[in-house]
């Protein structure tokens, strides 16, 4: 098994669910999965986008070492997967048992951004951006972003 350069850990509250999920819900392949005691412990997926592949483990929380974030209570981290069509990976997600965070909708001309929240309280992006898109283009539209929040 060969990890991307950054292979994250997910934490969740039932590890077995959150696999069949994100298979359903980002099409992930499940490359392992190694259990101790009934819990998985370590899992390795594999997610294909627009982007390339990355992979990721998902495994059961232990605290105090790991927690999961709680379903509707704020999460410290989120995952942006860049693919080709964010309404249709938006409505895969929803169908999958997601929660909208953020229905598809253009930020700027060429950047198309969606968010759900999976059933394991961790927040996921979708996006599809032009490669004509700037750094310079982003950081007008945070710009803008940001002025209407105040």
């Amino acid at each position: 098994m060969k990890n991307s350069a950054l292979h994250p850990n997910i934490s969740v509250s039932d590890a077995r669910a959150a696999i069949d999920f994100y298979e359903a819900a980002l099409g992930a392949e499940t490359l392992d999965v190694i259990t101790a005691g009934g819990a998985v412990i370590h899992s390795d997926l594999i997610l294909r986008s627009a982007a390339g592949e990355s992979t990721f483990t998902v495994a059961a929380a232990f605290p105090p070492d790991s927690v999961a974030p709680e379903p509707g209570e704020p999460t410290h981290a989120s995952f942006t997967v860049p693919v080709e069509d964010t309404d249709a990976a938006y409505a895969r997600a929803i169908g999958a048992g997601a929660s909208s965070v953020a229905e598809p909708a253009d930020w700027f001309e060429g950047f198309r951004q969606a968010a759900v929240r999976c059933p394991f309280g961790h927040r996921w992006y979708f996006v599809t951006v032009a490669e004509s898109v700037t750094a310079a283009d982003v950081q007008r539209a945070s710009d803008a972003w940001v002025a209407d929040r105040d």
